[in-house]
């Protein structure tokens, strides 16, 4: 991207599709969101104008607010832009564009460790809540966090901490390692989470509206997409490699 910030290429991106939007509302009157968050009486071109404003300036109609704030990510929108924006992004982009205007930069700071912690413990309680003791050793959790292999695995699973909302994913996975008669270790949830995974990147992605400068120590150990956590726990051996995978990785090492 010859050398272009993380910022000035979402910047970029809001540009381009606040030229795009025709302001015909059609995003507002497909979202889910729209009824539960008390908007429906509100004129759907209004509603997308008035986030159209709070990316340009940071101000913007109640509504429009209201709208940006209620997004469940559902993907409807994206689906009804003819134009190929992306709304979905742009109420992301609101949201950050109002934090901005809201509150200082310490503020956002202590505001972004709160968010971050309070989803941390969001996860703990539903992970508990759909999950017996066992699977979620299984997921590596409990004990199974702290437990170190006789010997080094195949690979190395990393859940991250998301994966805990939507187990079926990683429990699928590792039924057809076990299958296959691979050894592996599973790693990751809210303690390694903390140092690596993506929803504690959230301040780092984001450092003007969060107040988080980027990390040169932490773009060290990732450098080549690996995890901290990952790196420990593979083998030693010089040729390593960790091979990223999408969405939840299942990082490893060929032997």
């Amino acid at each position: 991207m010859n050398g272009m910030t993380f910022e000035a290429a979402l910047s970029g991106r809001v540009d381009q599709m606040l030229d795009a939007c025709t302001k015909c509302g059609r995003c507002v009157e497909v979202c889910p969101s729209v009824q539960p968050a008390g908007i429906m009486g509100v004129s759907p071109q209004d509603v997308i104008t008035g986030v159209l404003d709070i990316l340009r300036t940071g101000h913007g109609p109640q509504a429009s607010r209201t709208w940006a704030t209620s997004c469940m990510l559902s993907g409807e929108c994206i689906k009804a832009c003819d134009y190929g924006v992306n709304p979905r992004f742009l109420l992301a982009m609101a949201r950050v564009a109002m934090l901005k205007d809201q509150a200082h930069l310490p503020e956002r700071r202590r505001n972004g460790v709160t968010r971050y912690r309070d989803t941390s413990r969001d996860v703990a309680v539903l992970s508990r809540l759909q999950l017996e003791a066992a699977v979620l050793e299984r997921l590596g959790q409990g004990a199974a966090s702290v437990s170190r292999p006789s010997e080094p695995p195949d690979f190395v699973f990393y859940t991250g901490c998301n994966v805990l909302k939507t187990p079926h994913i990683a429990l699928l996975a590792l039924d057809m390692m076990d299958t296959l008669g691979i050894s592996y270790q599973v790693m990751g949830g809210r303690a390694i989470a903390a140092a690596s995974c993506k929803c504690a990147r959230a301040m780092w992605k984001y450092p003007a509206a969060w107040g988080r400068p980027r990390s040169r120590k932490y773009r060290t150990a990732n450098r080549g997409g690996c995890f901290p956590g990952v790196r420990a726990a593979t083998s030693s051996s010089p040729r390593r490699r960790c091979r990223p995978s999408s969405g939840n990785a299942a990082h490893g090492r060929s032997r």
